[in-house]
C-alpha cells in the first residue's frame, strides 16, 4: 500500500516542506539598496543587498512547514491504519490553510514595517517562491485526502464481497 498515489502526494508536500527553508519568502525592493530578502534560513549577502536581521523571523514560520512536513512524512507510513492516516492528512491540511493566511497576512506585512522601522523604504514587494509552496500543498493534501478515502472505499467493498 506504500506505493499508492497518495504517498507520491505526501511526499511532495515533505519536499516542499523542506524546500520552503531554502526558497525566499518574499522580496522588499527598496529604495537605495539592491534587494532585502526574507529567508526561514538567512544566507550569506552581498555588500549592496540589505536582509532582514535574523531576530526578526518568526518562530511560526518555522514551525509550521516542519510540523506540515512531519504530518506527512508520518501519514505516508501509517498506510496500513487508513483512518488515522486521513486524521493526520486532514490536521497537516489545516495548518497549511493556517501557514498561508499567516505568510500572506502577517508575515510578509510585518517585515516590511520592520525594514521600514529600520529607515529603509520598501517600494515593492515581491512573494517568493516559498510564499506559494502552502497553497501547492493544500492542494496536494486534498488529493491525498481523497485517495485515501477511495483506497478504504475499495477495502471496505472487497471484504462485504468475502
Amino acid at each position: 500500500m506504500i506505493q499508492r498515489v497518495q504517498s507520491l502526494y505526501l511526499a511532495i508536500v515533505f519536499v516542499l516542506s523542506v524546500l520552503s527553508f531554502f526558497f525566499p519568502l518574499a522580496i522588499f525592493e527598496c529604495s537605495g539598496y539592491d534587494a532585502a530578502s526574507y529567508n526561514l534560513i538567512p544566507e550569506t549577502v552581498s555588500e549592496n543587498a540589505t536582509f532582514i536581521p535574523q531576530q526578526t523571523i518568526a518562530w511560526n514560520a518555522i514551525a509550521f512547514p516542519i510540523a506540515i512536513g512531519l504530518l506527512s512524512l508520518v501519514a505516508i507510513f501509517m498506510f496500513k491504519n487508513r483512518m488515522r492516516q486521513v486524521r493526520f492528512v486532514a490536521v497537516a491540511f489545516l495548518l497549511s490553510v493556517i501557514y498561508a493566511g499567516f505568510l500572506f497576512l502577517w508575515i510578509i506585512d510585518s517585515q516590511s514595517s520592520a525594514l521600514m522601522a529600520q529607515g529603509v523604504n520598501v517600494t515593492k514587494t515581491i512573494y517568493g517562491l516559498s510564499c506559494y509552496f502552502p497553497i501547492a500543498q493544500i492542494i496536494l493534501l486534498i488529493l491525498a485526502q481523497q485517495a485515501i478515502k477511495k483506497d478504504e472505499k475499495l477495502v471496505r467493498s472487497s471484504e462485504r464481497l468475502r
